[in-house]
């Protein structure tokens, strides 16, 4: 049996070394032997399909490789779009809040009512956390020459007044306050009243006018200058409702503040000290 194995392996090798002898010699005979080109042009013909059929598993494994990595890119691709998608979107909200206060303050500086005097555009950063209070911060305070009692505006009317100042905030108190109290008068008729906040942003009471005075729904309250705490003539109501039964000396008027003041964010600071108006028409 041994000896059977020995011979098959004397054999094999045999073989190798034949077939080793015969690669060298058709290298050389390929090398210096010029009719062998051609030949061997011939034999490279007759196995080209071999050759395809053997480049085939490796075509498969590239191709599987590449729809991998394709899909891969894909998903990457997909996960940046959506991420700049997003972006896109929460700019896009940013730029319409920018557009709509641009047109809060152009609304603003083309306000109809008549500005005497200086002004100081401010805006609205904080509100008191006490919901009795309608008080409200604002980004400009003594560095910026901001006092104590100055008038705010925004487009439509009077807003409030500064009550307390630091040096680059003040807190100004709303005419809806419930300490909040404006001298006024009917715009009309002239009749005086003041006009006092009781914690409604759209609503306001108007004291002090009697149930005989010429006063009707519509009519435009403006500040009168008296007590020196607002000037002379900014819009700051308008007459809801007049009750002259109401049991008392004075007639139960309601009015509507002219100003937003659930809405303004930026307002005017009024620099213009009141002075009292002394003449019945104008007063």
């Amino acid at each position: 049996m041994d000896t059977g194995l020995f011979a098959r392996r004397r054999s094999s090798l045999l073989v190798w070394v034949l077939a080793l002898l015969l690669a060298l010699g058709l290298m050389v005979l390929d090398s210096y032997w010029p009719p062998m080109r051609p030949l061997r042009l011939q034999i490279d013909r007759a196995l080209q399909p071999v050759y395809a059929l053997i480049e085939v598993p490796t075509a498969l494994s590239n191709w599987e490789q590449e729809d991998s990595l394709s899909s891969s890119q894909l998903r990457r691709d997909n996960a940046m779009l959506r991420q700049s998608m997003l972006v896109l979107q929460v700019r896009l909200q940013r730029f319409a809040a920018i557009a709509a206060e641009n047109v809060r303050l152009r609304g603003l500086m083309n306000s109809t009512v008549v500005v005497d005097g200086r002004v100081l555009l401010t805006e609205i950063i904080g509100l008191d956390p006490d919901p009795a209070r309608r008080v409200m911060l604002i980004n400009k305070g003594h560095d910026e020459g901001v006092y104590v009692g100055q008038t705010v505006l925004d487009a439509q009317g009077v807003m409030g007044q500064v009550i307390n100042v630091g040096a680059s905030t003040a807190h100004v108190m709303l005419i809806a306050d419930g300490q909040a109290q404006v001298p006024v008068l009917f715009n009309r008729s002239g009749v005086r009243a003041i006009v006092s906040g009781y914690g409604s942003l759209d609503r306001l009471k108007v004291l002090y006018v009697p149930p005989s005075a010429d006063v009707r729904p519509g009519d435009l309250l403006v500040t009168s200058g008296l007590g020196l705490n607002y000037p002379f003539g900014y819009p700051v109501a308008r007459v809801l409702r007049v009750n002259r039964k109401s049991g008392g000396d004075f007639a139960d008027v309601l009015a509507v503040p002219v100003a937003a003041l659930d809405r303004s964010a930026h307002l005017l600071l009024l620099f213009s000290r009141p002075q009292a108006v002394h003449d019945e028409g104008g007063a």
